[in-house]
């Protein structure tokens, strides 16, 4: 949980504003001893027999989000989805110790902010450990940000406590369906940081001409 939580709540991280916790509590039905004493009014340090009764039920567990500001605990169904949405992928990134981790859209319904940290995230849990990331993604942000680190790395201008990411550590597939079937295209990136190959219809190219246009 102490990792999940500076990925999702450090201010040099994600910042989402919410830290984990794990909720235990018991069920009580309305039929057991303890809940007769407290509805009947009976002094709780008197009823030996509802407090045994109380004890001996099971702990449960519920994941919860605690606001950092205020304190409060909410259930991730009662906030933003894109919050909902990101812990998983933090859970999987960062508890995953080797074999293929696959995501499909880890943006999806996150603030840009949090997708490009989630290439920070990303890039720093595949080091040090067998692991390979496969993503299906759409975002730009994503992508910017993978392409900063390896422009950074290469100029020797990495910021304090960011992870290095050579070209040789990434790579982009691009896949669009022909008449013979899905077609697959490697893009090749160099150590600036710049795609050496065309992005087939769009993506960066929308970005440019409304940029630009």
């Amino acid at each position: 949980v102490g990792k999940v939580n500076k990925w999702l709540g450090s201010s040099d991280h994600l910042n989402s504003g919410y830290t984990v916790t794990v909720m235990e509590y018991r069920e009580v039905p309305v039929d057991n001893p303890f809940m007769t004493a407290v509805t009947g009014g009976q002094m709780l340090d008197e009823d030996q027999q509802g407090i045994a009764s109380l004890m001996s039920l099971p702990i449960k567990k519920r994941v919860a989000l605690k606001d950092k500001y205020n304190g409060i605990e909410v259930f991730p169904s009662e906030v933003g989805i894109g919050i909902s949405q990101v812990v998983p992928v933090i859970v999987s990134a960062v508890h995953t110790r080797s074999g293929i981790v696959i995501i499909e859209q880890p943006e999806l319904h996150i603030h840009p902010a949090f997708q490009v940290a989630l290439g920070d995230l990303f890039i720093a849990e595949s080091l040090g450990k067998d692991i390979v990331f496969l993503l299906e993604t759409h975002s730009e942000h994503l992508m910017l940000r993978l392409l900063r680190r390896i422009r950074e790395t290469s100029e020797g201008t990495l910021p304090p406590g960011r992870w290095p990411l050579s070209p040789e550590n990434l790579a982009v597939y691009y896949l669009e369906p022909g008449s013979d079937g899905m077609r697959v295209s490697r893009l090749n990136i160099d150590k600036e940081g710049e795609f050496q190959d065309q992005w087939p219809k769009g993506f960066f190219d929308e970005r440019e001409e409304e940029l630009l246009y």
